[in-house]
């Protein structure tokens, strides 16, 4: 009989081509959402503060809402979902996904940090969002942590984690993110 665990693990070997370390280094990953206090209600009224008054992440509500957008004098945004913002009036940059396992953002992580860097060096504010604010802008900002403090995926998700409680990216997405730690180190160690 087969459990969640077996399936999901099945799904990443044969599509994913994930390993039994990668398998074990995700499960490890994913324990820390575990041992976080947990909340009934996801507090969504606002973006979430994650880095020096500069880097915010949301939800599709979030990124819609003008008063919100101007409270926090945001000028980018990183819309990581499968629809267009109407906002004309800030930077935008539009990485299109769908949600779900089958989400593949490890190819945008370059053009996204370069995108966050730039926007910190102008002294821009920057909301990174997706529909619900949970599973692929967590993604994103666990990169750019990854990228801009040097940081493993477990050291960037517990800090992600006390700046927002709900994030959780899918385990396909952490995979990309185990991944993409391999190749800093690869490169930090170059």
């Amino acid at each position: 009989m087969y459990t969640v665990k077996n399936t999901r693990e099945k799904y990443l070997q044969e599509t994913c081509g994930a390993t039994d370390v990668e398998l074990i280094y995700i499960d490890s990953i994913r324990q820390l959402r575990r041992s976080c206090p947990r909340s009934n209600t996801i507090a969504n009224s606002q973006p979430s503060e994650i880095l020096d008054s500069w880097l915010f992440q949301g939800n599709w509500e979030h990124a819609n809402d003008s008063k919100i957008l101007d409270s926090l004098s945001i000028t980018h945004i990183l819309n990581v979902t499968d629809k267009v913002l109407p906002d004309q009036s800030r930077q935008i940059l539009h990485i299109r996904s769908k949600d779900g396992r089958s989400a593949e953002l490890s190819a945008a992580f370059q053009e996204t940090n370069t995108f966050l860097d730039t926007c910190h060096q102008q002294g821009g504010r920057v909301l990174v969002h997706c529909e619900r604010g949970v599973s692929r802008s967590s993604t994103i900002i666990l990169a750019f942590l990854m990228h801009h403090k040097q940081w493993t995926v477990p050291q960037a998700f517990e800090y992600l984690l006390t700046k927002r409680h709900e994030a959780i990216p899918n385990y396909a997405l952490i995979l990309q993110l185990v991944r993409c730690e391999h190749d800093l180190t690869q490169i930090n160690n170059e």
